[in-house]
This record gives C-alpha cells, structure tokens and sequence, in this order.
C-alpha cells in the first residue's frame, strides 16, 4: 500500500508542448544558435556549400543520396552545418503519429552519417527526441529502462544544454554498405523508425 501510494505521488511524463521553457532538438551555446527547421529549409541551397565543406568524398556522396531520396519524395528538409551536419526533417515525415505533438524545434528527424566504429565503413543514424520529458530524473531514467525494446533502434538520456532536463532520444543507426545509400535501404532505414518510434511515442502516451 505504501509503496502504491508513493508511486501516486510521483510526477509522471508531459508532452514537451506543456513545458514552458523552450526545448531545442538542435541546442547550441546559446539560443541565438538554433535555427527552426522552416528557416533551414529556406536557407538549404545558401547553406549547402557550408554543408559539403571539408567532407570527404564518400560522405559527401552519401549526403548526396541522401537528399536526392527527399527530393524525389517531395519531403520538405534542411541542411544544418552548425550542429555536427545534419540533415533535418519534420518528425510527422518519418512518422505521421509524431506529427503536432510539439511546435517548437523538438518536433524533428536528425540524420547524419560518420564513420562507422570499426572505421572501415559509414553509418546512418537517425535520431529524435520523445515530445516527453519530466522534471524529476528518475521518471525519465524509468521511461529509458521500462520502454519498448526495439528489434533496431534504441533509448538513451541526454542532458538538454538548454533548460538542464534530461531528454530521452530514438536512435537508429545501420551500416552503410556500398557507403552510396540506396532507396530500398532508405525505404527500409523509414520504415522500421516509422514503426518503432510509433509504439515508443504509445509507451510514453501510457506513462503521461
């Protein structure tokens, strides 16, 4: 009984749309660093040469696939050289049940690729931050150890340089072998975080 009684007691998971400080997908120094994903679209054939500077070839030729693939399915996406090179998409692109939870920067896809950890190849990885946070630690430390286990994806627990909560992030990472992503691995890189980042947003609905 006592221990059902303190477990009422305990805060519980909000949508981010509920925090009344402003939470960034994307934080840098200060503020003034982030750039809403509306804005990098725009600003996506000015920042482009930005982008591509220093990147080695294959990189840059996965980057190339990478928004070719956006292109050719009319998604609306960004280019942000300023946040370790990402490609930026609405999060409800990915996943139409992420869509609306969230006007502010939170409601994004990131996507960048690196060096895989065996360097001898590239990887993909796709992240985004869950539209729920708390202030207390230990109910985002129980949402990362009680969340959905993934067949590919997985949780972890970031401090968000802004506000000092701990986010709880989606990533998704594969291998890149040729280092030119294709369509069907994109087809298939969308799909599985479309499904998984569709029953992690239910598990977190349940805790809210």
């Amino acid at each position: 009984m006592a221990k059902d009684k303190d477990e009422r007691k305990r805060p519980q998971l909000r949508l981010v749309v509920d925090n009344a400080e402003k939470r960034t997908a994307r934080p840098g120094e200060d503020e003034a660093d982030f750039i809403p994903l509306d804005q990098l679209v725009a600003r996506r054939d000015s920042l482009r040469g930005d982008f591509y500077a220093g990147v080695e070839p294959w990189q840059a030729e996965a980057y190339q696939a990478l928004e070719q693939y956006c292109l050719a399915r009319g998604w609306e996406y960004g280019l942000d050289p300023f946040h370790g090179r990402m490609l930026v998409l609405a999060a409800g692109t990915v996943c139409p049940e992420a869509a609306g939870h969230d006007e502010s920067g939170q409601d994004e896809v990131l996507l960048y690729i690196a060096d895989d950890v065996t360097g001898r190849g590239l990887c993909l990885t796709l992240e985004m931050i869950m539209p729920y946070w708390s202030e207390d630690d230990t109910v985002m430390e129980d949402a990362l150890l009680y969340g959905p286990f993934f067949q590919y994806g997985a949780f972890f627990l970031e401090e968000n340089r802004h506000d000092s909560l701990l986010d709880l992030i989606y990533r998704l990472a594969l291998p890149l072998y040729p280092p030119q992503p294709t369509a069907p691995f994109l087809d298939r890189l969308f799909a599985i975080a479309a499904v998984e980042l569709r029953e992690a947003l239910a598990n977190l609905a349940e805790s809210s």
